[in-house]
């Protein structure tokens, strides 16, 4: 069974904007089954929107990629679960927290590393990478069992 990853938002954008970097890869992976990519429906929602805003002609890139990937959309939670993260993150990551752990992910991946901290990671006892960490790590498993 494939690692479970939740994105962030902020990944899908980064890989929808990019051909080439961390994000992009994590995509690809997702694309080809090394990963099943997990994502809640705001980060759905916020991707498109920002992408809209800020950078239009993207747009249709990510809707191509989310084609070609066999993505999990989680629903979001409810308020009062996600609150149980304030103390640990700022409010508007706490839901993003929350369905990560909902989704039973084995790790998040994220370019937020301001929000999403390693104490964050401790206290929810999920894996918190940035892509290209991710990706290296990706890189080492490959490398040593081929």
């Amino acid at each position: 069974m494939a690692t479970r990853v939740f994105a962030d938002t902020n990944v899908l954008i980064a890989g929808a904007d990019s051909r080439s970097g961390a994000s992009r890869a994590v995509m690809i992976m997702a694309e080809i089954g090394l990963l099943k990519l997990v994502v809640s429906r705001q980060v759905l929602d916020e991707a498109e929107r920002n992408l809209r805003r800020k950078l239009p002609r993207s747009l249709p890139v990510l809707a191509e990629q989310l084609v070609f990937i066999d993505i999990e959309i989680v629903p979001d939670p409810d308020l009062q679960a996600s609150a149980v993260w304030y103390a640990v993150i700022e409010r508007k990551d706490a839901p993003i927290l929350e369905a990560a752990m909902q989704a039973k992910v084995d790790r998040i991946v994220t370019l937020n590393t301001k929000d999403f901290t390693p104490e964050v990671a401790e206290a929810c006892g999920i894996r918190i990478q940035t892509p290209a960490e991710l990706v290296e790590e990706v890189r080492r498993v490959i490398d040593s069992g081929m």
